[in-house]
């Protein structure tokens, strides 16, 4: 008798769970919220200056509207967010913010006034007679400039001193011109040893008529490609160096706007007096270069750049880039 209940305790004891006591669980840590980050800064218009108000900037999943100064405020999970900022009058943009990262200058390019898409993407996009816009090739730090000093090759003649120093004083006017003040372009050496084409960081300028011809029998000039970082201008004939500001906009990553949408010194139809750029030239010139490379349409800053930080790597797809100037040029000296 003893031992058959001791058989049904036993079984009792089994089926509530009885034996060794089971190891109490760990109560779950709640998850903790992702950081947050305020993201602080001033939306202004590109080149003109001035506030931006009322435009709206979403990150993240959330928006926030420039002040009348054109302030905003973001709070936002700690880290890179892509930034798109619209609104009547301005040309929507896109870029990467890093959050923290202090106060941001973001800018937007205003519609309307000396703005034009289409010329912009024949000058800035190599968008003239169709086919893929390219992205922007501007310079992303101060060019090297080398004046070649030795005689024209195909004809032995010397570069008079007067042709170089008009070359040497037009690289600086254009070079700050285009940029907006960004570069200097007072890195300027003559020398009759210039480094090997396409040495990174220089510019090489030089005159071979031979040269010129086998890129096209009649043209006047070339420059090697548009933007990038890197590039070398050969000129036909010495007396056509007056062509140096129309070769340093292509340097500095101007194409030839052939719709004809705009008077351009970059399609032969500038001002009379050197540097020839109109207002369209200088203005659609300061937008590029008010954006990293490889920003592209409308206005799409690239992956892996952030605002405010150092702008992706330059890189020209284009080639050669032959200039015919008509005779006699509108613009002599």
């Amino acid at each position: 008798m003893k031992a058959g209940w001791l058989a049904v305790f036993g079984l009792a004891l089994a089926a509530c769970g009885g034996g060794e006591p089971a190891a109490p669980t760990a109560p779950t840590a709640p998850t903790a919220p992702p950081a947050t980050a305020s993201v602080r800064g001033n939306l202004t218009r590109t080149v003109e200056g001035g506030p931006v108000p009322g435009a709206t900037l979403s990150a993240g999943g959330l928006t926030a509207r420039s002040g009348a100064d054109g302030s905003f405020a973001l709070d936002l999970p700690a880290g890179e967010h892509r930034l798109v900022v619209s609104g009547p009058g301005i040309v929507e943009r896109t870029t990467t913010i890093r959050a923290p990262d202090g106060a941001l200058a973001i800018d937007a390019v205003p519609v309307g006034g000396l703005w034009t898409l289409d010329f912009y993407r024949e000058m800035a996009r190599n968008g003239a007679g169709g086919g893929d816009l390219e992205p922007l090739s501007p310079w992303d730090s101060e060019p090297v400039f080398f004046i070649d000093a030795r005689p024209e090759p195909t004809t032995g003649a010397e570069i008079p001193a007067e042709t170089i120093e008009f070359v040497r004083e037009a690289i600086p006017v254009t070079v700050q011109l285009l940029s907006g003040g960004r570069y200097a372009g007072e890195r300027v050496e003559v020398t009759r040893e210039p480094p090997a084409d396409m040495t990174p960081g220089t510019v090489i300028l030089r005159w071979n008529a031979a040269e010129v011809a086998e890129q096209a029998e009649t043209a006047s000039a070339f420059a090697y490609r548009v933007g990038g970082d890197a590039n070398v201008v050969v000129f036909r004939h010495i007396p056509e160096t007056w062509a140096v500001h129309h070769e340093i906009g292509h340097v500095m990553g101007l194409h030839h706007p052939l719709g004809g949408l705009r008077p351009s010194h970059m399609w032969y139809s500038g001002e009379l007096e050197p540097p020839h750029f109109t207002e369209w030239d200088i203005f659609h010139a300061q937008v590029v270069y008010s954006r990293p490379a490889g920003n592209t349409d409308i206005d799409v800053d690239p992956p892996g750049f952030v605002a405010g930080r150092t702008s992706a790597a330059a890189g020209p797809t284009t080639g050669p880039v032959v200039c015919f100037f008509p005779e006699p040029g509108p613009y002599g000296r």
